[in-house]
């Protein structure tokens, strides 16, 4: 079954008047050069339409912690997921995807989480390591609106569904983003 959600995001984001933010990041893309731009945010916060949204008004490459999840043959749905050795295999993959992209002079949006200071961190050194730039974009939203979109999801779902525990063991280990780490913040509630 095809999964568009597209529309309801789309109205979040129009409701809550942050198309001129999606608009100044756009912008922002197209005017860097080099720079890998580090997605954050909670589950169900709306960074998979904000991903959609700049991919196809610039031409940011997109690396994305769950198509790489996916290729390996793991699965949210089916809580098919896995172990400590198999996410160090994805993220280094991950890891290289974005360093080759940085290499060849391209943009880089880098779709995943980023839940932690040191996973941001370690983006930036792959970033540093090729002279690249960095930005962090952080899709804020209130715990009590992801939770509202978590049951949302689990009555008609239009995304992976993912447990209500593995929300809650994101939103504790969440490290937001601060103004040091060259963060565009967009509020989503």
């Amino acid at each position: 079954m095809a999964r568009d959600h597209e529309s309801d995001s789309r109205a979040i984001f129009i409701y809550n008047g942050h198309m001129q933010t999606l608009n100044n990041l756009i912008s922002k893309i197209q005017n860097s050069q080099k720079t890998l731009f580090i997605l954050c945010g909670l589950p169900y916060s709306g960074k998979s339409y904000v991903v959609r949204q700049l991919q196809s008004a610039t031409d940011v490459k997109v690396v994305a912690i769950d198509d790489i999840f996916s290729v390996q043959g793991f699965d949210w749905d089916a809580n098919a997921l896995p172990g400590a050795e198999e996410w160090a295999i994805i993220f280094n993959e991950s890891y290289d995807q974005v360093r080759q992209a940085l290499i060849s002079g391209n943009n880089v949006l880098y779709d995943s989480t980023n839940q932690t200071v040191t996973s941001r961190d370690k983006l930036r050194d792959v970033a540093k390591s090729v002279g690249a730039d960095t930005k962090v974009i952080y899709i804020k939203c209130s715990t009590d609106t992801v939770f509202k979109r978590w049951e949302e999801n689990q009555k008609n779902p239009t995304r992976s569904v993912v447990s209500r525990g593995l929300v809650q063991q994101t939103i504790d280990m969440f490290e937001e983003p601060t103004e040091d780490e060259n963060v565009i913040v967009v509020s989503n509630h």
